[in-house]
């Protein structure tokens, strides 16, 4: 079985080969432990790699101890695509196999407020994250983006219970999901 840096090593690097100091696979992993340990922002995230410096640099195996700047960090989370990056979490997340039979899950899906395009019209757009929470060690095992305007949250609920690719699960959801034709 692979590592997570292992994994996040398949994530298409988006930069240029000008100037890469640090692979895309560890730019994750400091970002995934920056966010896990509570740092927002690319300031927060900044603060947390001058913090912890020494031990991330060692532990990484890096060759040079300076790590990623503001600046760094901003172009980087730009450029890199959340799509690609989701669906190898997600790969690795079934192999490591978060669920087992007999699980509970919970799915829902929040509106990002900040994406609101076209507020006063009868057609509003915005971004929407669904993510399938898994109670019993308290992760997120796997999640989609979509916008409104040209999903439902519906179809890419269904469509995230396909991909996990499990059985002997039980789900719990809004009852937006118990209409009449979908539950046949």
């Amino acid at each position: 079985m692979q590592t997570l840096q292992e994994a996040f090593a398949q994530v298409p690097d988006p930069r240029g080969s000008r100037g890469k100091r640090y692979p895309v696979a560890t730019f994750l992993i400091l970002l995934l432990l920056a966010t896990m340990s509570g740092y927002r922002g690319y300031r927060g995230l900044e603060r947390f790699m001058d913090r912890h410096r020494q031990t991330l640099s060692h532990r990484l195996g890096l060759s040079r101890p300076a790590l990623p700047d503001y600046s760094t960090l901003r172009r980087f989370m730009k450029q890199i695509d959340f799509h690609q990056v989701a669906a190898v979490l997600m790969t690795w997340m079934q192999e490591v196999q978060w669920l087992q039979p007999g699980d509970d899950c919970a799915i829902d899906g929040k509106s990002l407020a900040n994406t609101l395009v076209h507020h006063q019209d009868a057609q509003q757009n915005f971004v929407n994250v669904v993510s399938v929470f898994q109670l019993r060690q308290g992760l997120v095992v796997a999640q989609q983006v979509f916008e409104n305007g040209r999903e439902s949250e519906i179809g890419v609920v269904q469509s995230l219970i396909e991909q996990l690719q499990v059985t002997g699960i039980v789900f719990s959801l809004d009852a937006l999901h118990l209409q009449k034709k979908r539950c046949a």
